[in-house]
């Protein structure tokens, strides 16, 4: 805290956070007009319209003693170290509650988002970008949702990148609790926001309002793949909303995984994304003096098992493919069909996965 008295006014700033009787956008103008969160609650104390507002002191106290304890830092939008993208969006958090080593100001700032039940290609999409920008001073922000959201952490903490998650509850927790090691393994070097107290549970609601500070906190939001609803196109909104840059990953357009992006696109609320350099280009960032161009998988060819080029190539269109809808399309004796699917496994053409699903290998 900035201010002469900080636990005293970190007490008024964290009521005056809970208030539920005054919207976001009108505490940041209040706060910022009477200078300190004190000041507030003396201002409505002295208000006949206004004494009777009940501020939660003694929780304010408790959550002190717990964010000394954890050593979380508790960062006010009246301070300097506030997030200094995140201030200029209209309902910006009074309070955002931060644990980590990583320095969060850095020149470029990205958001990475998407469905929990992304397919195959996501992994690639996502390894190619964060390799293709790991020159820059860059951090990668996301959710640390189950799917698109954990693929972006891990793989930035891979390419020794910060980065950090914006939680739909308080730091007492994490949700989901399968990513607990990977939320641990991010304060190295990054760590976690959130604008909510302990004891806050991951209520559904909560995580529309976690959207726009993933989107607030950085300069561009790159959507790789999302269905029409959910809270990657939430996100993606209210990027554009702030008049920040947001990028869709296109996909294939019968592919319900990849129904968003296009929306977002053919919409004009979304660039297409395309590759790092692309990337990098739109956004006038500086390109690696030798950027790595990524192979893309060329078009296997059995000259002398037509068979196995169709099964490819009906693969390659659908991927993921149900191994049920491969029998369904193929008219072949099932044990004949299984054979062709281990050679192109063996061959490196095809991935099986969970669910008797069949993919290109992605190199």
């Amino acid at each position: 805290m900035d201010t002469h008295n900080s636990i005293n006014e970190l007490i008024y700033l964290i009521a005056f956070s809970k208030l539920k009787s005054i919207n976001e956008i009108d505490k940041k103008k209040i706060l910022i007009q009477l200078g300190s969160a004190q000041h507030v609650f003396e201002y409505c104390k002295a208000s006949q319209a206004l004494h009777h507002i009940y501020w939660p002191l003694d929780i304010a106290k408790r959550e002190i003693d717990f964010i000394t304890k954890h050593a979380i830092k508790a960062i006010s939008i009246l301070d300097k170290d506030y997030p200094n993208r995140l201030i200029h969006i209209d309902d910006a958090p009074l309070l955002i509650y931060h644990k980590g080593k990583g320095n969060f100001q850095l020149p470029y700032l990205i958001s990475i988002v998407g469905t929990r039940a992304h397919t195959l290609q996501a992994f690639a999409i996502i390894k190619d970008l964060i390799e293709g920008i790991q020159h820059l001073p860059i951090g990668i922000i996301s959710g640390l949702a189950i799917g698109i959201d954990t693929i972006a952490h891990k793989t930035a903490i891979d390419f020794k990148l910060p980065t950090w998650a914006v939680l739909g509850h308080g730091l007492d927790m994490i949700y989901p609790t399968q990513n607990r090691k990977l939320a641990i393994d991010m304060l190295e070097k990054g760590g976690l926001f959130t604008e909510f107290t302990s004891k806050t549970s991951p209520l559904h609601f909560h995580f529309p309002k976690r959207n726009r500070i993933v989107a607030g906190l950085t300069d561009a939001t790159i959507v790789v793949e999302t269905d029409t609803k959910g809270g990657s196109m939430i996100t993606a909104g209210l990027a554009f909303k702030f008049n920040r840059e947001v990028f869709a990953a296109p996909g294939k357009i019968n592919d319900p995984k990849s129904r968003g992006c296009l929306s977002l696109i053919k919409n004009n609320l979304a660039s297409m994304y395309h590759d790092p350099i692309h990337f990098l280009e739109a956004m006038q960032w500086p390109i690696p003096e030798k950027p790595k161009i990524r192979k893309q998988n060329q078009p296997m060819s059995f000259d002398g098992d037509p068979i196995s080029q169709q099964i490819i190539e009906f693969i390659d269109i659908h991927s993921p493919v149900q191994e049920a809808y491969l029998h369904e399309h193929f008219t072949l004796e099932p044990a004949l069909l299984a054979a062709k699917l281990l050679d192109l496994e063996l061959d490196g053409a095809i991935e099986r996965q969970a669910g008797n699903q069949y993919a290109r290998k992605i190199d």
